[in-house]
């Protein structure tokens, strides 16, 4: 449920009254925990706007669920009782049905083009602007974040393909998307629906049995503690997007605007170099822990998704960005 009452009094405290026109605090919140990039990227957008403003702004960061899950954070922001968040491409997806097209596995072809994708003058990243604005929520799409190139973790046995899925038949987690649901329902799998916080606990009393997220998620929760067979599918470079209350930009004095919309650029990409590392990290750290680590056939992986591109996109309004995904 949203701290709503918690929420608005941060958002008094931090951008109201209490803040002198010369110092402006934004609260920032992420469902992650201090160890993981979600609250990393606000790490890096706070250091670059108080470098940028010369102290003028800066972000108080709310981690592990502090102001809700990711769901209610935008609702949140919304209201404009929170100023900022990081949030998944696919729980923001209830709200912009485009970003739906990201769930589909493989849609970016190698890490480069997801890249390119990323940068902020892309002419994907100007389409993800243009639609997250036309949504009419009274946010704005301001950096990427990413928790970087997701795998399948679970606790029944390995899997190596679409077929050693389909006979483990696990009960799986995933994020708040339809297309999500289906695609893991198409190789066998029973989509569960839980916040990432929620899914040790929820492994633990058999509620699900696999989990789908990056190596350093998987690596942070401890998640091989519950579920040490890993699937080394690379089948998403996970969109993770930086959002921000339109009531809460609106307050930035125009002297300062230009330098806070140069920080979010710049934190984002700094957060998408800084991914590979913590990926790397955390395989050690999987490795290490005792995790079964198998590789995949990608191929058969991607077979069964054929026809799943053209579809979600057409459903999704979202032709356009395919196209220019494709182009890139």
């Amino acid at each position: 449920m949203f701290r709503s009452t918690i929420a608005a009094a941060v958002s008094a405290l931090f951008f109201g009254g209490a803040a002198t026109a010369q110092e402006i605090t934004l609260s920032a919140g992420t469902e992650g925990n201090q160890d993981g990039l979600y609250y990393a990227t606000l790490t890096l957008l706070d250091e670059e706007l108080r470098a940028r403003t010369e102290g003028r702004v800066g972000l108080r960061i709310y981690p592990n669920q502090q102001l809700g899950d990711e769901l209610s954070m935008i609702e949140g922001l919304r209201s404009g009782s929170l100023d900022i968040a990081v949030v998944g491409g696919a729980n923001f997806a209830t709200y912009v049905p485009q970003l739906q097209l990201f769930s589909v596995p493989y849609i970016f072809a190698d890490y480069q083009v997801y890249r390119a994708a990323m940068a902020p003058d892309s002419p994907v990243w100007t389409l993800l602007e243009d639609q997250v604005a036309a949504a009419g929520l009274g946010i704005s799409l301001k950096a990427p974040s990413t928790v970087g190139s997701r795998w399948v973790a679970n606790s029944k046995g390995e899997i190596s393909s679409p077929a050693d899925m389909a006979k483990l038949a696990p009960r799986m987690r995933v994020q708040a998307n339809p297309i999500e649901s289906e695609v893991w329902s198409t190789y066998g799998a029973s989509p569960v629906n839980l916040p990432m916080p929620e899914v040790v606990a929820a492994m633990r009393q058999g509620v699900v049995q696999a989990v789908e997220n990056a190596p350093d998620v998987l690596f942070t929760y401890k998640l091989h503690e519950v579920a040490n067979y890993i699937s080394k599918t690379d089948h998403s470079f996970y969109v993770a997007l930086v959002i921000a209350s339109d009531t809460s930009l609106a307050k930035i004095p125009e002297d300062l605007r230009d330098e806070v919309e140069a920080a979010f650029d710049a934190a984002g990409q700094r957060l998408l170099d800084l991914s590979l590392k913590f990926q790397e990290r955390a395989i050690e750290g999987l490795i290490k822990g005792g995790a079964v680590i198998s590789e995949v056939d990608i191929p058969a992986f991607r077979a069964p998704l054929a026809a799943f591109y053209e579809r979600v996109a057409t459903e999704a309004d979202a032709i356009d960005l395919l196209t220019a995904i494709r182009g890139l």
